[in-house]
């Protein structure tokens, strides 16, 4: 259960995830991670599936990658060298394209398309994380050499898979390829291949024709998988800030504000499906929304910071699993190739869940993956400077080589910064705190608050000289309904962190009961 007030520790959630990926393996298959989880019915178990590679694999490989600012990569060689010997089995039929192979069963290998995002986004990790890997870089290059073939007549994959005998399974949505561009972005940035910008365009502008109306809606193209949605919006505002395509950044807001508002509540639940019926919301999709606001923040659309810090600090963190005291371990199970029944409680903790809006539900460790890209994401944006000038965008702590900021909310009131140079300093004031209300405090002296554009500035700051900012957190309750969950939710705020919620869930609740 969620600690309501106490102050975040980004780098100690990251370290649980990272441990958890660490914990989630099979060290008798080289590392091959177990993608589904049963902790609930007894007994227990992690299970290999076709979701283990390349998806799951790559998954892990991203998210150690983007998270060594915050928490250094794992001591642990076999853990790296066993998941690129399995992304690189997935790349090595001679297509370029990265396949599903489990092994276990009778049904022959397929390239999921859904799954070459997470593949593409492993290999540039594995790039990094091993010193300029030639054969990855390679194995990238033929990757999105095979997109571009694909897709180069439709602007889309033909179908969801692709097998030895052709294309299969009709059922795909554009919003397959739109959840690619971030990927494309990250391929170009690290390989300087025009290409992976030239598909970017193209996926972008089919999508913008086939799944977005003009006033953000979404059409029956964009199909009801909502983490490829907003991994498309994500990757627009994305493309756009890169490319400088304003007509990008502002379709994707439309589509955050209007077409995925039905799907999310305030707290930062957003659903698996777009489906009516009722269904568990999942952390990709809070994780790619979380993305976005960061991303249309940084467009200049500063609202979103305060959307990106909400459903960070409420759903995402709270939806990380580091209270498994329900967990009932087995007794002399022993491990067969497909199943572990051992440890479950070590394997699962740190991961991050499908949940309901107050309460467990399952969990595949796809999701630990996008989170911990989620929370890397938000760390890059806390701060943000250009020469002298020095923005805090979200009150969250982090040690920064600009500026150190401590930030004691929501337990107490205050964020405290410490320039490391001479700085101007601009903070964002949260739209629930009332601006009469705010203090400042230079050196221990109170100083005159200037206001604009949603921010503060304090200008003239000499280096190593204290800030203390003073934000009165109100409390106040709302009613949040979840899409196909028939009670409404009752939730009580102070400023934009959730100190107790109605409806807890049968396993595992996120936030303290509101009676």
């Amino acid at each position: 259960m969620k600690e309501s007030l106490k102050p975040i520790d980004l780098s100690n959630h990251v370290q649980q995830g990272i441990e958890h990926i660490c914990h989630s393996v099979d060290r008798g298959q080289n590392c091959r991670p177990y993608f589904r989880f049963n902790l609930t019915n007894p007994p227990i178990w992690s299970q290999h599936e076709p979701g283990d590679t390349p998806h799951t694999v790559g998954r892990f490989l991203h998210a150690l990658n983007l998270c060594r600012e915050i928490a250094g990569l794992p001591n642990d060689p076999e853990l790296l060298h066993g998941l690129r010997k399995h992304l690189f089995r997935s790349c090595k039929k001679g297509d370029g394209f990265a396949w599903d192979d489990m092994g276990y069963t009778p049904n022959p290998p397929l390239i999921f398309m859904h799954h070459q995002r997470e593949a593409l986004l492993g290999l540039v990790a594995i790039w990094q994380i091993l010193e300029e890997d030639q054969a990855a870089k390679n194995h990238a290059k033929a990757l999105v050499t095979a997109i571009d073939v694909a897709t180069k007549e439709n602007g889309t994959f033909p179908q969801a898979c692709l097998g030895q005998d052709g294309w299969q399974k009709e059922n795909l949505a554009p919003t397959t390829s739109g959840r690619l561009i971030s990927a494309l972005i990250t391929y170009n940035r690290f390989f300087n291949d025009p290409l992976g910008l030239e598909i970017a365009r193209r996926f972008a502008r089919q999508i913008l024709d086939d799944c977005f109306r003009e006033d953000g809606q979404l059409t029956t193209a964009a199909g009801t998988h909502i983490h490829s949605i907003t991994g498309t919006v994500s990757s627009l505002v994305e493309l756009g800030l890169l490319i400088s395509e304003k007509e990008f950044i502002d379709r994707a807001k439309l589509v955050f504000d209007v077409g995925l508002l039905p799907y999310r509540t305030q707290t930062g639940w957003v659903k698996e499906s777009l489906n009516a019926k009722l269904g568990r919301g999942e952390a990709n999709c809070t994780s790619d929304l979380i993305e976005a606001a960061c991303l249309l923040g940084t467009a200049g659309y500063t609202s979103y910071f305060e959307d990106a810090e909400r459903m960070l600090r409420n759903h995402l963190l709270a939806s990380q699993m580091n209270d498994l005291s329900w967990v009932t371990e087995n007794e002399e199970i022993p491990n067969t190739e497909i199943h572990a029944y051992d440890n479950l409680y070590q394997r699962a903790f740190g991961a991050f869940c499908f949940a309901e809006p107050n309460g467990f539900h399952s969990y595949n460790s796809d999701l630990t993956g996008a989170a911990l890209q989620g929370i890397a994401v938000t760390w890059e944006h806390i701060i943000t400077h250009k020469d002298k000038s020095v923005c805090v965008n979200l009150l969250l702590s982090k040690d920064h080589h600009i500026a150190h900021i401590d930030s004691q909310m929501p337990k107490m009131d205050c964020i405290t910064i410490v320039p490391k140079r001479n700085v101007n300093l601009s903070v964002r004031i949260p739209p629930w705190c009332d601006y009469d209300a705010i203090a400042i405090t230079v050196e221990g002296d109170k100083t005159p608050v200037v206001f604009r554009d949603n921010y503060l500035w304090l200008n003239n700051l000499y280096s190593g000289t204290k800030v203390q900012i003073t934000f009165p957190q109100p409390r106040f309750l709302t009613q949040e309904r979840a899409l196909g969950h028939e009670n409404t939710y009752r939730v009580q705020w102070r400023g934009n962190t959730v100190l107790a919620m109605s409806g807890s869930g049968q396993w595992m609740a996120l936030y303290p009961k509101l009676d």
